[in-house]
């Protein structure tokens, strides 16, 4: 008999289901408060920080930089909460399923680690690879990729 593998995160009745160990929890856990601490720690200068908050006017920086003094502080507060959303969320064991909120949050926060990821390891785009494809590094890039898609397409089954 061929077991399908069940997705990491799937719909049912009653929400959607993590299917994730406590040791990915755990990782998922400590890469996102990663994430918090650049936001609350970072400078705006940083690459990390450019492609987590990409400019809204490339091709105008003084529009640009009225958006930025306008809307950063929301857009920070935004993906707080939502790290301290998923980070409740993970740290749970009582297998209930998340809300939409809460899987949008994941996906979010997850794609937000896969974003400095992907900087730090030079991935300009999907299309990219880093000069090591064989490392760790990538791999975790890769897992990343893996369950934000999976996140999504839970978000999009009926």
């Amino acid at each position: 008999m061929i077991r399908r593998r069940r997705e990491p995160v799937y719909r049912t009745s009653s929400g959607f289901v993590l299917n994730l160990d406590d040791d990915q929890r755990h990782l998922l856990r400590r890469l996102i408060g990663e994430v918090r601490e650049l936001i609350t720690t970072g400078s705006n200068d940083d690459a990390k920080m450019r492609r987590l908050f990409p400019p809204a006017y490339t091709d105008d920086e003084v529009l640009d930089s009225e958006y930025q003094r306008l809307m950063r502080e929301e857009l920070v507060a935004s993906r707080l909460s939502s790290i301290s959303m998923v980070d409740e969320f993970l740290a749970t064991t009582d297998g209930r399923a998340m809300s939409t909120a809460e899987l949008e949050a994941f996906a979010s926060c997850l794609n937000a680690v896969r974003l400095i990821l992907g900087t730090l390891l030079g991935v300009a785009d999907d299309a990219d690879e880093p000069d090591d494809p064989q490392s760790p590094d990538f791999a975790l890039y890769q897992y990343l990729s893996w369950l934000v898609d999976s996140a999504v397409n839970a978000l999009m089954t009926r």
